[in-house]
């Protein structure tokens, strides 16, 4: 018989989740549920995905319980499961330790921070599991964040840090692709063409860099030939605090979700 994972919330990071596990046909060993309080929002990516949503969300008892709302929203959702005792929470609730989830829960606690990124398998999924939580379904869960992306264990401590960066990264290089993009049709590409250019030419990067293990800054002097096109560009960046600018929104970031933790509490 299979096991239920019920998928409570399906926004922008459940919904990601969903579809990077149905993506790689976890749906099809696991019988996935899902739950929204925007019930039209469940349904939409229930039959996309061509699992179940449900209206009770403890209908079927769930054997992990992916909790994926926002940290305001926590008390209220938590509600939900008040009766729920036997099974794994995976928290996807940025902000909130351990500790502050077991005033809402009695379950063993999980805390993995993804990015978006894991709809597509190519996510970075920190995981920080409590004591609690037996070995065999620490074995289950690393199994299965697997076919997401990068999957590793981090200090909990670690997790806002982590989530700063790979977490708000996709927004962030999403805007430097719509600025190459602009940029391509500023001299006088086709935006179609200008886009999938900025996009390939980002997603050969990313790849060059990983699969070579090399610093970023090494490429940039391969490319950056002496009085060339590249380093003029890159001189533009240089002079405008481009590298500064990145800092300073990691930074920016790291805040915010220190600030959010801390309304919830």
């Amino acid at each position: 018989m299979k096991k239920n994972i019920l998928f409570f919330g399906c926004g922008n990071m459940g919904s990601a989740l969903v579809r990077g596990l149905v993506r790689d046909g976890w749906h099809g060993k696991y019988h996935f549920l899902l739950f929204d309080k925007v019930r039209e929002r469940a349904q939409d990516l229930a039959t996309s995905c061509n699992v179940t949503w449900v209206e009770d969300p403890l209908l079927y008892p769930p054997h992990f319980v992916f909790f994926a709302v926002k940290p305001k929203d926590v008390p209220e959702a938590a509600s939900y499961l008040s009766s729920w005792r036997e099974g794994i929470l995976v928290s996807v609730v940025a902000g909130l330790s351990v500790k502050e989830l077991k005033e809402y829960f009695s379950a063993p606690i999980v805390r993995v921070m993804p990015n978006l990124c894991v709809e597509v398998g190519e996510g970075v999924v920190p995981v920080h599991f409590s004591q609690e939580v037996p070995e065999e379904h620490r074995e289950e869960l690393l199994f299965l964040f697997a076919s997401l992306g990068w999957v590793f264990e981090a200090a909990e401590e670690e997790l806002s840090l982590l989530t700063a960066l790979s977490g708000s990264g996709p927004g962030i290089v999403a805007r430097f692709i719509e600025g190459l993009m602009d940029g391509g049709v500023k001299i006088g590409l086709p935006w179609e063409k200008s886009l999938r250019l900025a996009v390939q030419t980002v997603l050969g990067t990313a790849l060059l860099l990983k699969e070579r293990r090399m610093h970023p800054g090494v490429l940039k002097n391969l490319v950056a030939s002496p009085g060339g096109t590249t380093i003029a560009g890159l001189h533009v960046l240089e002079r405008a605090g481009f590298g500064g600018i990145l800092i300073e929104s990691v930074e920016a970031a790291y805040r915010r979700i220190t600030e959010l933790s801390e309304k919830v509490r």
